[in-house]
């Protein structure tokens, strides 16, 4: 068999410039490298239903110099030598590995010329499918793209060289560079390696998040930063990315069904919002890549719905460009959601940014969008922490008879501060609420410590107890009230403060 290689790949199109001009597209690094995750998750095979297998994916990323290298290992299906030298490398020729991911048959191309720089730089593809298994051989294809590309056998001992979490006989990988530069487009803010490398994690856990959610689905980034002689490698680095969902307030998501309509009857999507917790985001005890700095920041560039199409996320922070008649406000930014499109009805466009702006059921979609009922709301945790204060006072007047409860309580003789929830027992000790909708901040507390202190410069007496209120309290902040409950305040008393969760309180 090694006599009939190497073997000549077929090519439709042999202009350099067809490749170069493949590679001049406005993509981000992390855009790119999804297309090629993308075809691992479509080759990981399917079950007797028809359903993906559960995928088991190792991205490295080296770092030398001004140079990005990358390998994306897969324990897929592999690629046959037929569709190496016969359709994949064609444009819009796809593998037998129909996957809900990989639609058009660019992705693959796509991604290896915009990242090499339009052709440029180097790439290597290994593969073996089960026909490669059983003759122990391995298939390899060197890059740049070019009339002469060839099909070869590779040494086999090579085939899991620097995995770990996938060392499969059958499956891909690719090996390819780019330029630290546009490495860099991933988040212009972070300069160096490492914090992009924590970025990149934030965008793979968002994008995939609905994989992902599955434990048996398995994604594993390794990187390391090569500073000198390539013979002293430090170890890499290592995480399993883990999904990203939306954080939503103390009110949690609504969910509500459209039937959209097109050229191939009707398909329905569900459509999910809320009001997004804006401070569990920034809860560093998450671990990485824990505070985010790019999704669900609660601001006019992230406010809006993300569109997932077949489990993958398309885009993300869409308003306007559903709701034209609604400008991006700040009275939107805790408006979250997501557009779930399962159907392989809805088309994206070629490199997978984003859908098919001419597509009947998209265009469809955003008709029955345009209907007040699924038009986002103005947002404001105010009214949702009035409401709980609400419920919370009904709640102590029940549970405390001759007790008094009053609402936005002002102290500081006029200053315009108000204490949420002011409680008065019947043996005159009195209580303080500080209430969140969401996750508490360290603000927060420092919010009823000013509380506190008003009582005690207006009325000349401590509270009994500080209660700060949130669907959720940080160690960060239990510690903050921690430090606080070591000081006396102006009477001489010692703070009091408490959490509380509204799911303990029972509100």
């Amino acid at each position: 068999m090694a006599n009939d290689f190497p073997k000549n790949v077929k090519l439709s199109i042999d202009q350099n410039r067809y490749w170069e001009g493949l590679g001049r597209q406005q993509m981000d690094f992390h855009q790119v490298i999804c297309e090629l995750i993308d075809n691992s998750i479509s080759a990981s095979g399917k079950d007797s239903e028809g359903d993906l297998l559960p995928f088991n994916l190792e991205i490295i990323l080296e770092k030398k110099g001004d140079i990005i290298r990358i390998s994306i290992a897969d324990q897929g299906i592999g690629i046959s030598e037929n569709e190496l030298t016969e359709v994949i490398f064609s444009p819009g020729g796809k593998g037998k590995s129909d996957g809900p991911l990989n639609e058009h048959g660019f992705g693959l191309k796509n991604a290896l010329c915009v990242l090499t720089q339009g052709n440029k730089l180097p790439w290597i593809i290994k593969t073996r499918d089960t026909s490669a298994v059983k003759l122990e051989v391995m298939y390899i294809i060197n890059g740049p793209f070019s009339s002469s590309l060839k099909v070869d056998l590779g040494d086999l001992n090579t085939w899991n060289k620097d995995l770990i979490h996938v060392n499969s006989e059958a499956g891909t990988r690719i090996y390819v560079e780019t330029s630290f530069s546009f490495f860099n487009t991933l988040y212009h803010r972070a300069k160096t390696f490492d914090k992009l490398t924590e970025r990149l994690i934030e965008h793979l856990g968002v994008i995939y998040r609905k994989f992902l959610s599955n434990e048996y689905n398995k994604m594993w980034l390794r990187w390391r930063e090569i500073r000198d002689d390539e013979s002293h490698f430090t170890e890499l680095d290592e995480f399993r990315i883990k999904p990203i969902e939306i954080f939503y307030d103390v009110k949690g998501s609504t969910k509500k069904e459209i039937t959209c309509n097109g050229v191939e009857g009707e398909t329905k999507i569900d459509y999910i919002t809320g009001n997004l917790d804006t401070e569990k985001v920034k809860d560093s005890s998450l671990g990485k890549p824990y505070p985010l700095k790019i999704y669900y920041q609660g601001n006019i560039h992230t406010q809006g719905v993300d569109v997932i199409i077949r489990g993958r996320i398309l885009k993300t922070g869409l308003l306007t460009e559903i709701w034209s008649d609604i400008p991006k406000h700040n009275d939107f930014n805790k408006f979250v959601g997501e557009l779930i499109l399962k159907d392989k009805k809805f088309r994206t466009v070629n490199n997978k940014i984003n859908l098919d702006p001419h597509d009947s059921y998209w265009l469809s979609l955003l008709k029955e969008l345009d209907d007040e009922d699924y038009k986002p709301q103005k947002v404001t945790g105010s009214k949702i922490e009035r409401d709980i204060a609400k419920k919370l006072k009904v709640m102590l007047e029940g549970h405390n008879t001759g007790s008094t409860v009053q609402l936005n309580h002002p102290i500081w003789s006029g200053a315009g501060v108000e204490v949420d929830v002011y409680h008065k027992l019947n043996n005159d000790n009195l209580n303080i609420y500080e209430l969140k909708a969401g996750t508490a901040a360290p603000l927060d507390a420092y919010q009823l410590l000013m509380y506190w202190d008003g009582v005690v410069k207006d009325e000349n007496k401590s509270p009994k107890v500080g209660r700060l209120v949130a669907k959720s309290i940080p160690d960060s902040v239990k510690n903050i009230i921690i430090e606080i409950n070591k000081r006396t305040d102006l009477s001489g008393n010692k703070y009091n403060f408490e959490t509380k969760t509204i799911e303990e309180l029972g509100l």
